[in-house]
């Protein structure tokens, strides 16, 4: 495959990615103010606007916890483009191994990176809410996701103030995490043990192994020859949600002149066993 068709696949697989959607969560939130601004904003006039307000915020969050975990499938755990990483224009894809060096991160750097991301994608969520004659600024985040065996969890604790006139009420959200059924810690593990074969032989990977690894997590791993001797592999879920889940990453290999059979779909680096 020539290097224009190998760009031409990874745009086709990135394309297919866009229409990754997650689970969907339920997010309450808390509110406190004074006696008199409690009072302001119960009136009836004023409660539809709050409650508005308030189901926005909540749908920002469920959105961004969705988006956010498809964009770190997209970017291989990455919020924020590490040094090596082969740049899309509107996003990038991670090298995890890149001829002889290994650059796979570890969970709690993705679980950091998702936290990053999910900041990113409500900020920006929560600057279109509509709530006319009414002030609501975001305070100081601390943003935290955390990676279990099928699930991912998002915690927030952002304090919200809504203002109008001199009546403000601060919404509290830190003590209602999202949680989302996600494969993502099955597919870090995936990747870690392609990573890690290259340690113990550059050349070669069992492909069998990662084959059984897959069958037991119940995903689908696939390679793709990609450009300057690179392989785009790609982790699919299609059982956790209505919608396939994709995570990629690149593997980087020295020219080989061999005749050995490659992994399929990249000819030229290393062989299978």
């Amino acid at each position: 495959m020539n290097s224009n068709n190998a760009q031409v696949t990874v745009f086709i697989i990135i394309a297919i990615i866009l229409v990754v959607g997650g689970g969907t969560g339920y997010y309450l939130v808390k509110s406190s103010g004074d006696k008199t601004s409690k009072e302001f904003f119960l009136r009836e006039d004023i409660k539809p606007t709050m409650d508005n307000i308030k189901n926005s915020i909540i749908i920002c969050s469920e959105n961004s916890a969705e988006g956010s975990l498809e964009k770190i499938g997209i970017q291989g755990g990455f919020s924020k483009k590490p040094e090596k990483a082969y740049d899309l224009g509107w996003a990038f894809i991670p090298y995890y191994y890149e001829r002889g060096s290994f650059l796979m991160p570890e969970k709690v750097t993705v679980e950091r990176e998702l936290g990053r991301e999910y900041e990113n994608q409500f900020l920006t969520c929560f600057k279109g809410i509509n709530a006319t004659g009414f002030v609501v600024k975001p305070g100081s985040s601390k943003t935290k996701a955390s990676i279990s065996k099928g699930n991912v969890l998002f915690n927030m604790d952002m304090p919200v103030t809504i203002s109008k006139d001199e009546n403000s009420m601060k919404i509290q959200m830190k003590d209602a995490p999202i949680s989302q059924a996600s494969k993502l810690y099955e597919i870090l593990e995936i990747g870690r043990y392609i990573t890690d074969s290259h340690k113990n032989d550059s050349e070669m990977i069992c492909i069998t192994c990662v084959a059984d690894m897959a069958e037991e997590r119940d995903l689908y791993v696939y390679s793709f020859d990609a450009m300057d001797n690179s392989v785009l592999m790609l982790v699919m879920d299609n059982s956790t949600s209505a919608q396939p889940y994709y995570f990629e990453w690149l593997n980087k290999y020295n020219p080989i002149v061999s005749t050995a059979p490659g992994i399929p779909g990249a000819p030229g680096v290393p062989g299978t066993r």
